[in-house]
């Protein structure tokens, strides 16, 4: 005997039939949030810097002596250029400049752009590795601004001082030991 459910097709099915699947499926997609921020539509063509999908994106401006300059990178040649307002002789004009919105006017492949400065995306950490700190020396703890030379120099010191701290052993001589053996009776 087959069963209804063996096969996923026959199964939707009788969920349609019974009215148990509309809602299943009406709520997998978002309609209306699509309907009213559609990918296609104009703003979203132009870029609002946030998303990072358009062909232009807004990630830098300054002024020096009362001249702005803008950061754009290119998306589709990976390329980022520092411009000028109104200044020719590439893919992008800036055209105007909004510093109380941050925002810029572009002329792009034909196309008027307005671009949002871009924001920086700051994630904490989930908590930062312990370092083990280092085991004292007996000279101290060692300075680590001093250059390399300088810290052989005082390895050099440190471990003559720690050599002259202990006792050194006598060292008996060759034959020394059979000749005093050989003086006492």
């Amino acid at each position: 005997m087959r069963s209804i459910f063996l096969r996923p097709l026959n199964f939707l099915r009788l969920l349609f039939t019974i009215g148990l699947g509309l809602p299943v499926v009406a709520g997998a997609v978002d309609l209306q949030n699509l309907l009213s921020a559609s990918p296609f539509s104009a703003g979203a063509a132009a870029g609002n810097g946030e998303g990072g999908t358009s062909a232009l994106e807004f990630r830098g401006v300054f002024a020096d002596q009362g001249e702005y300059f803008f950061s754009l990178y290119e998306t589709s040649t990976h390329r980022a250029l520092w411009v000028g307002l109104n200044e020719a002789g590439n893919a992008f004009t800036v055209h105007a400049y909004d510093a109380a919105t941050e925002t810029v006017t572009t002329e792009y492949q034909g196309r008027a752009l307005t671009l949002t400065l871009l924001r920086a995306k700051i994630t904490a950490l989930a908590s930062a590795p312990a370092h083990a700190a280092p085991a004292p020396s007996a000279a101290g703890p060692s300075v680590p601004t001093q250059s390399p030379e300088a810290q052989i120099v005082e390895e050099i010191r440190r471990r003559r001082s720690l050599r002259q701290q202990t006792a050194p052993l006598p060292v008996p001589l060759p034959g020394s030991e059979k000749s005093s053996q050989r003086a006492q009776p």
